[in-house]
């Protein structure tokens, strides 16, 4: 009958109100854009100012970070682990809620962990090693959280340690992934980026090799919330 759906119809629709409602569990509402434009400029504020010391700086880190990951609405976290040798950030998993959409987050398992390094220039291939000896006994992502980015360009210095290290292994099933997260990608998410979309664009930019900026497309449903207030 005319006005009725088809049954490819009925299951597209479906499965677009699931990535809608996915999209809109994850992405910041008004209120906490608010908040997390606070956290921001004093991440900025504290960066720029040389006379702030190491510990505040790196306390406004972990803030914003700290906040992203809980207003992302699908991982528990544990800070501050120790290992026999090391201590760990974060080690963040995949909650209930989180499980419930797992086929939408590409965290490459129900793990992974993050490292919060906050210093007054970019992250050298010292942390970089230090991080995927952290990484290779325990899951195959990890984030590094910082204002200045990595170091180098390409395939010199952090930035490119980071891709020999990617395909130092031939099997593509154990290949491990770290992920820059700089201040870049902070005003990002303040423009209405999703902290999961812009992990899994650079997920998919190391694997390819390509520009992580290309890889970042919302659904047609959240762009078009995106200046408004969700409850």
């Amino acid at each position: 009958m005319a006005g009725e759906m088809t049954t490819k119809q009925y299951l597209i629709k479906f499965l677009d109100n699931k990535e809608e409602f996915f999209n809109e569990i994850t992405r910041l509402n008004q209120e906490e854009k608010e908040r997390y434009n606070l956290l921001l400029d004093n991440l900025i504020l504290v960066n720029n100012n040389k006379k702030v010391k190491q510990e505040v700086k790196g306390k406004s880190l972990e803030d914003i970070v700290s906040f992203l990951l809980e207003k992302s609405n699908v991982f528990k976290v544990q800070r501050n682990l120790r290992t026999s040798t090391n201590e760990i950030d974060q080690i963040i998993e995949l909650n209930f809620r989180g499980k419930e959409f797992k086929e939408h987050i590409d965290i490459l398992g129900d793990t992974f962990l993050g490292e919060c390094k906050n210093y007054n220039k970019k992250i050298g291939v010292t942390w970089v090693g230090k991080f995927y000896s952290l990484l290779q006994p325990t899951c195959r992502l990890g984030v590094i959280f910082s204002f200045y980015g990595l170091s180098g360009k390409g395939w010199n210095a952090s930035s490119g340690l980071v891709k020999k290290l990617h395909i130092s292994k031939e099997d593509f099933s154990h290949r491990i992934y770290i992920i820059d997260f700089n201040i870049l990608d902070f005003r990002l998410v303040a423009q209405g980026k999703s902290f999961i979309n812009i992990i899994q664009a650079k997920i998919s930019g190391l694997r390819t090799d390509t520009d992580f900026l290309k890889h970042i497309s919302d659904h047609p449903a959240q762009q078009n919330k995106s200046n408004h207030e969700s409850d």
